[in-house]
């Protein structure tokens, strides 16, 4: 009875979790006609299927919908890549090499990039900024032997503690660096925008996959005359793979939902999905009266955000669904 009871629930649940997005689904296959009239839900019974919008979305010469996939596709993949590669080898080079760095040593580089800024631009005057700055250097410096040692958990609370900041505090200078490079609207600079800010997500998420220490098969192909590269990409990957996909699946739906970056730091040439479709909602609310054949447009092009994650779940989840445990 309570294995029956659990089942029904889920069931009701995983309706009430589908029923949008089965309603959107009908709604982009719908003709002006039917949108208009009351609810229909089963197509051939209560409406005539029409691939109107689908056509218009995918072929119109003046829908933008295909580019700015193509730009969501590309940042997303390269951005997850370099993600998950630059975080697996920090976690390698954190948790294998014994660092002696200490807190203290991180006075100078807070104070450089923290202070110094802000009364550089506040006075006006560089030579008091720099002054500052050697004034900064000289106290780490004085502190680089003392204090605790950083340890593997704390860096990585370190790398952690800057997703705290509220992107809008972020976008803006990057907005103002990316304009004075003539970076904008670029899709190197989302790439790299993307990696950064999902590295700590990415280290946090694969330090218990890649383990506090070496293993025994590492230790065994160090005592072989491996190199570290060979021993991490040869030995150590293959044996954590599907926690890897997994991390690369969770960080690849982060940049495909951004929204914030893209919409401040793309224009046009490297426009993502998620601000161009809320551009087409606005457009959609400021019309007098609105539209159905505009819903049906809307409701095709939600369906074409949502394939890519579809389909990168299933791929992750097929081959890799036996170890997804772990090592």
């Amino acid at each position: 009875m309570a294995k029956a009871v659990t089942y029904a629930l889920l069931v009701v649940w995983s309706i009430v979790c589908l029923l949008p997005v089965y309603w959107v689904a009908i709604t982009s296959i719908k003709g002006i006609e039917d949108i208009d009239q009351p609810p229909g839900y089963l197509p051939f019974v209560d409406f005539v299927p029409s691939l109107d919008a689908w056509r218009f979305i995918l072929f119109e010469h003046n829908e933008n919908l295909v580019s700015r996939f193509v730009n969501s596709a590309l940042i997303g993949s390269i951005a997850t890549t370099l993600t998950i590669a630059v975080s697996g080898m920090a976690i390698y080079g954190l948790t294998r090499f014994h660092s002696a760095m200490r807190w203290s040593s991180l006075v100078g580089p807070l104070f450089l990039f923290g202070l110094v800024p802000v009364v550089a631009s506040a006075s006006g005057a560089l030579s008091i900024a720099a002054l500052l700055a050697l004034a900064g250097f000289a106290v780490a410096l004085v502190l680089r032997r003392r204090g605790p040692v950083i340890s593997v958990s704390g860096a990585a609370s370190l790398m952690l503690a800057t997703r705290v900041l509220p992107p809008v505090v972020l976008v803006l200078p990057l907005y103002v660096m990316a304009q004075a490079t003539g970076m904008r609207d670029t899709l190197v600079l989302m790439i790299l925008v993307y990696t950064a800010i999902n590295i700590p997500v990415a280290t946090w998420l694969l330090l218990p996959v890649l383990g506090p220490a070496a293993t025994e098969q590492e230790e065994a192909a160090q005592l072989d005359g491996a190199s570290q590269l060979r021993i991490f990409f040869t030995i150590l990957l293959p044996m954590v793979r599907a926690s890897m996909v997994a991390t690369g699946m969770i960080i690849f739906l982060l940049c495909w939902n951004e929204y914030l970056f893209a919409a401040y730091l793309t224009a046009d040439n490297a426009l993502t999905l998620p601000p161009w479709a809320v551009g087409q909602l606005s457009m959609k609310e400021a019309q007098v009266g609105g539209g159905a054949e505009e819903w049906a447009h809307l409701s095709a092009a939600t369906i074409v955000m949502m394939l890519p994650a579809l389909v990168f779940a299933a791929f992750a989840l097929k081959p890799f669904g036996r170890t997804v445990s772990g090592r």
